[in-house]
């Protein structure tokens, strides 16, 4: 039921019952309302008065309320159920869903289980990179490709291990162009000399210089990468020199200072 108020064209209360309305009566002085539903359910309430208001003097009631405590006056109402002054409303039913009930089994994802219910959990997919889904497919000098260029060298020597497993890297290394042979050579002189890669890539680096010599040497830019790979290597080799005098010095102490 929606009261209308005709003079500033808007809705001022609004109600709502468990079953359609069919009837709607009013007393001749608007005190009391009787309400019919389609269940055979009738609704009275009766407007109160000023009189029936506890509290306040006559001049506090006849006092004009203010915009602030019209409002609360109207929330406190409608919180009630006694929305427009006419007693509660009793508050509609929810109908529990059962398994005889056809909704029961197209209910929504944020439906809670009730009590008794046993959940069962959804494993979760998982997302798989680039590089994953086109070795599913077994395109794998795209899935190299797609590694060499990526900032997760990680990722590169996994693909690099799974291509060694299903025999295809050294295929795969024989099939690069010019430019994809560039990425790979620039791959190589930026993470072979890394502890944790260098068993791997060391030996792909011997081959790939063994098998794509003749390429190399027709390429300036290629020759370019090699050269950078030299002086990474170089300067690796230096590094482990340095290490080993350093370890020379250090052994002897650590025997003396063991034996005492």
């Amino acid at each position: 039921m929606k009261v209308f108020d005709y003079a500033k064209m808007k809705v001022t209360h609004s109600m709502r019952f468990p079953a359609p309305l069919m009837s709607l009566a009013f007393s001749p002085d608007c005190l009391t309302r009787v309400i019919g539903t389609s269940n055979g359910t009738i609704y009275a309430g009766r407007r109160k008065n000023k009189e029936d208001f506890e509290g306040g003097s006559d001049e506090e009631l006849e006092r004009p309320l203010s915009k602030y405590e019209r409002r609360q006056k109207k929330l406190k109402a409608l919180s009630s159920g006694d929305a427009g002054g006419l007693g509660p409303v009793e508050e509609p039913q929810v109908r529990v869903l059962k398994p005889t009930n056809f909704r029961y089994f197209h209910r929504g994802q944020g439906e809670k289980p009730s009590e008794g219910e046993y959940l069962v959990m959804r494993p979760r997919k998982v997302k798989l990179g680039e590089h994953d889904k086109l070795l599913k497919k077994f395109r794998h000098k795209e899935a190299l490709v797609s590694v060499l260029g990526s900032k997760n060298p990680e990722n590169a020597v996994a693909v690099m291990e799974e291509l060694v497993a299903r025999k295809k890297l050294l295929k795969c290394v024989s099939n690069l162009d010019s430019e994809e042979l560039g990425l790979l050579l620039m791959f190589l002189q930026k993470h072979s000399t890394v502890p944790s890669y260098s068993g791997l890539l060391m030996g792909l680096t011997k081959k790939v210089l063994e098998m794509r010599a003749e390429d190399i040497r027709a390429s300036d830019d290629l020759k370019g990468h090699i050269r950078n790979l030299k002086r990474s290597v170089e300067e690796e080799i230096r590094i482990q020199q340095s290490l080993q005098e350093i370890q020379g010095i250090i052994s002897p102490l650590l025997r003396i200072t063991g034996r005492r």
